[in-house]
């Protein structure tokens, strides 16, 4: 079995559909959640997913947008509400927060943040979070698949293997390019794909969103702005340019 696994898209149509086209060949899709938010296309990725994704768990920025979680005072906060079809709303906040599968004999946990806190827990290979890996010797599954820290990484430890495909619609690592993952056959690889930018921007100025948080968010996105960690701990996984 062939699965795309994809997570934070956060409105980011142009990435999403992108990648969507260029793993058209794939028997699932699975989401990690943050579907929404600091993008200009909610509703049209909220569909695309609908259609596209055979599994999906909900993300933090998802329950802000639907009001099951206080909401960030960022400057969609009165843009979002006022754009939204309540089918959307209602299907966000149906979302599970944790889902457990089984394929080609390999059990996966899929969660948007960590096993231990679902919405907002963090999973990567750098030393303030690794004792967070470290402690899912617990878990029954085989894999944890998780987003949340738009980083890219697979790390096994203590037998536990954790990856997580990054973000589609907002890299934090220098690199706009869309990130996701490949399973084949049990097989990981990671994937970057490219798309237009232009098309973004266009998106973000006849969205109605706030002029300065427009280009406040698309500069971001543009850039990949790389966030600090400190040490890592464990190896990355190949990632590929299609």
């Amino acid at each position: 079995m062939k699965i795309l696994v994809i997570s934070d898209i956060h409105s980011n149509y142009r990435a999403l559909k992108a990648t969507l086209d260029t793993f058209d060949n794939v028997d699932e899709v699975w989401c990690l959640g943050d579907i929404v938010e600091y993008g200009p296309r909610p509703s049209d990725c909220i569909n695309l997913v609908r259609q596209n994704c055979q599994q999906v768990v909900v993300g933090n920025h998802d329950l802000y947008f639907s009001k099951c979680l206080p909401q960030s005072n960022y400057g969609w906060t009165g843009w979002y509400p006022n754009n939204t079809a309540t089918s959307d709303l209602d299907y966000i906040s149906s979302l599970p927060s944790l889902l457990t599968l089984n394929r080609d004999g390999i059990s996966y946990g899929l969660v948007h943040g960590s096993p231990a806190n679902h919405l907002t827990g963090k999973l990567h290979p750098y030393a303030e979070t690794i004792e967070n890996i470290k402690n899912l010797n617990n878990s029954k599954q085989d894999r944890i698949l998780a987003g949340h820290t738009h980083m890219a990484m697979q790390i096994e430890i203590d037998g536990k293997l954790v990856a997580n495909p990054g973000t589609i619609g907002q890299p934090r690592d220098g690199d706009y390019r869309a990130q996701c993952m490949v399973i084949d056959n049990g097989y990981i690889q990671h994937h970057r794909v490219e798309y237009d930018l232009d098309l973004l921007a266009q998106d973000y100025y006849c969205s109605g969103m706030d002029i300065n948080q427009a280009n406040l968010w698309l500069n971001y996105t543009r850039n990949g702005i790389v966030e600090v960690h400190g040490p890592q701990i464990g190896p990355f996984s190949s990632v590929n340019p299609v």
